[in-house]
């Protein structure tokens, strides 16, 4: 009871007076942000600050005020108790049980990490071997038809697009109630939807001097190219600014990552009787874009194909090293290639 007066008081002093302080306070300890279920998989690191805890939580909208809740935790001393390490919250808890869920993880659910770049079929073998489930069980889950109901950035994939959820199932790391294999593509589908936000479908419908205009299907499929193909930020978006110059003047985009894909292996390197396929997903024999996502790429790839840097790179390889060269013709690419060699050569 000392608290609350205490915080009550606190809350007056801030210029709230007790009554609208109270009502103020009920609102943002009690009220969730929406009544609607979004869950959301929320890292705390080792040795993390409950101020940067605050900072993670309001960002990914789990609570409304940072003033609510650093007066929460200064007269419940739960900050001091937050654990290290994968929480699954909602967006429908309020700041209460989140506050509550920070202090007691849910030890019986089952961590499932997937990285970012790998096709469906790989992210199976992921849940697999994390205990969840059988991987053929998340492939069927994953091929219902009915998750384009739930989720309308999903309306924008062709009718016909197979495997259905191919480039949306966003990589991260998930707490699953054991078994639940559907709730981990929900959960996956839900942070695709978090993180390319409504902002940013709507930015990228308008053109921009490094860009086109694009759909949110083309950006996917851009991006899951380039989580094949890069590793580091600034190849990233050099890899996409050299896709986008590649589509503009119609030359093939080469990338041998899409022919891998619908040969349904990610190595080795495509033989020279592979590359002569007339495969869709060759991108040597046919000019644009595969006919859909060939990885389910993070969100560093997405974002670097919305904002890619302006270049005229039309050329890139990675060497035996691993560092990945460019060049905007192919007199120098041929000539690079011969002084550093290719990956895997």
């Amino acid at each position: 009871m000392k608290r609350l007066v205490a915080a009550l008081a606190v809350i007056a002093v801030l210029g709230f007076g007790t009554s609208r302080g109270y009502d103020w306070w009920n609102y943002n300890v009690n009220t969730p942000v929406t009544t609607d279920t979004e869950p959301v998989a929320f890292h705390i690191d080792p040795g993390e600050l409950p101020s940067q805890v605050a900072d993670d939580l309001l960002a990914q909208r789990l609570i409304r005020d940072r003033n609510a809740f650093d007066l929460y935790l200064r007269f419940t001393g739960a900050g001091a108790t937050f654990q290290a390490g994968v929480f699954q919250l909602n967006r429908n808890m309020s700041l209460v049980q989140v506050v509550d869920a920070l202090q007691h993880g849910n030890s019986a659910q089952v961590t499932v990490t997937i990285p970012e770049g790998f096709p469906l079929r790989e992210q199976a073998k992921y849940v697999e071997r994390s205990g969840l489930g059988k991987g053929a069980d998340y492939l069927a889950i994953a091929a219902d038809p009915t998750w384009s109901a739930s989720f309308d950035f999903l309306s924008s994939r062709p009718a016909n697009a197979k495997p259905a959820l191919e480039g949306y199932l966003f990589p991260d790391t998930y707490l699953v109630d054991p078994g639940d294999v559907r709730g981990l593509i929900k959960a996956q589908l839900t942070q695709f939807g978090v993180v390319f936000s409504a902002a940013l479908r709507a930015q990228i419908a308008k053109a921009t001097p490094n860009r086109p205009a694009e759909t949110i299907e083309s950006i996917v499929i851009l991006a899951s190219m380039v989580d094949r193909e890069a590793n580091t930020s600034t190849d990233r978006g050099n890899v996409c600014s050299v896709y986008y110059n590649r589509l503009r003047q119609h030359i093939p985009l080469g990338v041998d990552a899409t022919l891998l894909y619908g040969l349904g292996r990610l190595t080795p390197e495509p033989t020279f009787a592979e590359l002569q396929l007339n495969s869709p997903y060759n991108t040597r024999k046919h000019v644009g874009l595969p006919p859909g996502p060939v990885s389910n790429p993070g969100k560093a790839a997405i974002l670097a194909c919305i904002n890619p840097p302006k270049t005229n790179l039309l050329f890139y390889f990675t060497d035996r090293k691993g560092v990945t060269h460019f060049e905007t013709n192919e007199q120098d690419f041929n000539r690079d290639i011969a002084t550093y060699g290719l990956s895997g050569s």
